[in-house]
């Protein structure tokens, strides 16, 4: 996915990462290269994932808090996010992680603007 965009982890202001099991977060953080392996505990705790942080996080509440509508209600908070209309809106927020999950066959995407 980051070759294909052009990307990096750096790149993206904001995620909405698959949540179906608090701990899938973890191992997303560290595979899609916002922290080393084995880092994403501290990572979180340094809240790096809250709004203010350096990657706000399922800004709508993710799976777990909103609806386990398995990956649309990200799609939605995604595109709400690049249009600046997310109810808990980051400051910066140009480019947008949207996760399916890591380990099985899945997808992520990044969406931005033009």
């Amino acid at each position: 996915m980051w070759q294909t965009s052009g990307l990096t982890a750096k790149d993206v202001d904001a995620a909405v990462i698959y949540d179906a099991f608090t701990s899938i977060v973890l191992w997303q953080l560290e595979s899609f290269g916002f922290c080393k392996p084995g880092e994403a505990k501290d990572f979180v705790k340094d809240g790096h994932l809250a709004l203010g942080g350096r990657l706000p996080t399922n800004t709508h509440g993710g799976q777990l808090s909103e609806a386990y509508i398995h990956g649309m209600n990200g799609v939605n908070e995604g595109v709400r996010l690049i249009r600046g209309e997310s109810r808990n809106q980051p400051e910066k927020c140009d480019h947008v992680l949207v996760t399916a999950g890591i380990g099985v066959p899945t997808s992520a995407m990044v969406l931005g603007h033009d």
